[in-house]
C-alpha cells in the first residue's frame, strides 16, 4: 500500500476520534482516512475486521473515479 498507517499506542487519537470515552477504557476498532494535506475524508466506526480489506479498496476506488 502507498500510504502510512498509525499506531495508536497513547490512546491520545482514539480518545480523539470517539473510540473511546476513557484513557483506559475498552476501545473500538474504527478507521479514519486522512489525505496528504491532512482533511480527514472519512471516519468508519463500524469497520467489520473481515471485510475491512475491501471495504478500504472499494472506497478509494470511489475516489480515484470522482477526481
Amino acid at each position: 500500500m502507498n500510504f502510512p498507517l498509525l499506531v495508536d499506542t497513547g490512546r491520545n487519537l482514539a480518545l480523539l476520534f470517539g473510540a473511546t470515552n476513557a484513557p483506559d477504557g475498552r476501545i473500538q476498532r474504527l478507521a479514519v482516512i486522512i489525505d496528504k494535506t491532512g482533511k480527514i475524508l472519512e471516519i468508519d466506526k463500524e469497520v467489520n475486521a473481515s471485510t475491512h480489506g475491501a471495504d478500504l479498496v472499494g472506497f478509494f476506488k470511489t475516489l480515484e473515479t470522482s477526481d
